[in-house]
């Protein structure tokens, strides 16, 4: 006999003794075990537990264990399959096999909106847990047609050059030297066919960007009209319509088909053109509006001298003219319907108008309780966005952009939050895309940032003129130099994209092709265009019919 038996039957001859009963042989319990701990390790008391999860999900309460205050803890209850899946879904790590975007070498943007917090228990306080609320926080999804996939040098240029300038050209104090000698609008155009036309001296040439033809030459400016200042096409409705403006004031309209100029006429200056339809809209050196309609001069023209010159009277004698600004006229643009027009001039103030009225349009921010649209240096770029037609995009000589909602039924500030962007470069030019909701700002020089003497790298002075330097850049906490470069950014976020360092020589403008693909970029001191894909095309994706299905 071993001695667990010899021991069992002693515990059951003393109790026979005791009692006086028969004799039985008892198998041990695991009451008898929990008895045995509980005398032996000391008791503390826990609050009673009544509910938990599953007895909210399933609507009945489930049963308590021992619920006796002197037990020191109540066992784990036994959790319910959507406890199981809630908690695998929102604490599984995300595999290196899925989207992009679940990957940590996904594309880096902006936290994400929602996030699980720790103290979220009970799934039915959280009403969706979908897969794309559950990302993380520092990734995100763009479209193909993005800039983030397609902005990149196309290694295409074509000679170009710029008239001489004006002898004696009004500068600011916010220009570059290599931007002094420049006009503020450069003689470059494309036509709704991606029809690129520039300048070679006094020479206007045209380059088809959609086919491998040659460069062609529409016309050779005669000396005694002076220089050529500014090229503008017209829009869908009379896309083979050319409005050339040269430094004399003189304003010719050319049919580039036929290669012959239809009218001609004179004015006291001008600083900005945009076409309206058939309507050509001139900003002059004096910050007077006036409007042309081109349809009357093509009527009018003919074969004979008489009835040019009737259309010349006829242009000349135009009734409309607005008049608010008190500076050259720098850009201007008409929005998509072609009801409102923007115009900003030398000293930084931006006018919108409507098409019907004669005085502008009361929106802007609160400037001693006025609206106003007001920027501290000269208004470089005015564009309306495509996809939204009272959206204004307003961009200076120092890098500032603005977004602007022209809405004058709202009583508060028509300024966009976010709706402000310090670039630290020269705006040239800002472009919307009419696919995606993105934009991108083409850039020139830091303002009257000078050039860097030769020193040498490792010196204190070489420090202290990096410092300088960073210094004059408004965008320092961006940490990326926008001068001479194409920044793309996202709306309505205003997120930072991409940037492409475009030339090593100052940025002059740039134009668009038809269907916003490419960028055409102008580099007066390289004499060069260069051309940079921006945005990828709009692919339609082609379903088979009904009718097919049936064949």
């Amino acid at each position: 006999m071993t001695d667990l038996d010899a021991e069992s039957s002693t515990a059951c001859s003393s109790t026979s003794a005791g009692g006086g009963g028969s004799r039985k042989r008892r198998l041990s319990d695991a009451s008898d075990t929990t008895e045995h701990y509980s005398a032996v390790i000391p008791q503390r008391k826990r609050l009673r537990r009544t509910s938990s999860l599953s007895s909210a999900l399933l609507g009945h309460p489930l049963p308590i264990i021992n619920p006796e205050p002197h037990l020191d803890r109540l066992p784990k209850p036994t959790r319910s399959i959507l406890e199981e899946k809630f908690q695998a879904l929102t604490s599984a790590p995300l595999s290196a096999g899925s989207s992009s975007s679940f990957t940590e070498n996904g594309r880096h943007a902006s936290p994400s909106p929602f996030v699980v917090p720790s103290s979220y228990s009970r799934p039915e306080l959280v009403r969706s847990a979908s897969s794309s609320s559950l990302r993380s926080n520092n990734t995100t999804n763009y479209p193909d047609m993005s800039s983030k996939y397609n902005l990149r040098d196309t290694k295409i240029s074509i000679d170009f050059s710029v008239p001489p300038p004006p002898p004696n050209p009004v500068t600011t104090t916010t220009e570059t030297a290599a931007e002094s000698s420049l006009p503020a609008s450069l003689p470059l155009t494309c036509s709704s066919k991606s029809v690129v036309y520039f300048t070679r001296g006094n020479r206007v040439h045209f380059k088809n960007m959609q086919t491998n033809e040659d460069i062609g030459q529409l016309f050779k400016l005669a000396d005694k009209d002076g220089n050529l200042h500014l090229l503008q096409c017209g829009g869908p409705q009379n896309s083979d319509s050319l409005a050339i403006a040269t430094t004399k004031g003189i304003i010719q309209l050319w049919d580039v088909r036929s290669k012959k100029m239809t009218v001609s006429w004179s004015t006291k200056g001008v600083g900005a053109m945009q076409f309206n339809g058939s309507v050509l809209t001139v900003g002059g050196l004096k910050g007077t509006l006036r409007f042309y309609d081109t349809r009357i001069a093509m009527s009018t023209t003919a074969t004979s001298n008489t009835a040019t010159a009737k259309a010349t009277l006829k242009m000349k004698s135009d009734p409309r003219k607005l008049n608010r600004h008190q500076s050259r006229i720098t850009a201007l643009a008409w929005n998509e319907p072609g009801k409102l027009l923007a115009s900003g001039d030398e000293s930084g103030a931006v006018y919108c108008w409507d098409n019907r009225e004669k005085v502008p349009l009361d929106v802007g921010e609160f400037v001693q309780r006025r609206k106003k649209i007001q920027h501290s240096a000269p208004v470089t770029v005015v564009n309306w966005c495509p996809w939204q037609p009272k959206l204004l995009g307003t961009g200076d000589a120092d890098g500032i952009l603005r977004l602007w909602d022209i809405d004058t039924s709202d009583s508060r500030s028509n300024a966009l939050n976010p709706g402000k962007l310090e670039l630290g470069s020269r705006i040239n030019g800002l472009h919307f895309s009419p696919h995606c909701k993105e934009m991108i700002t083409v850039h020139g020089a830091k303002p009257g940032s000078p050039s860097p003497p030769d020193v040498d790298s490792d010196s204190e002075t070489a420090s202290t003129l990096s410092l300088s330097l960073s210094a004059q850049i408004h965008n320092s906490s961006r940490g990326y130099d926008t001068s001479n470069s194409i920044v793309a950014h996202s709306f309505p976020t205003l997120r930072h994209i991409h940037t492409l360092h475009a030339a090593n020589k100052v940025i002059g403008g740039s134009v668009m092709n038809a269907n916003f693909t490419k960028a055409i970029v102008a580099v007066p001191e390289e004499n060069k265009l260069k051309v940079y894909d921006v945005w990828g095309k709009l692919s339609l994706r082609r379903t088979e019919s009904f009718m097919g299905n049936i064949r």
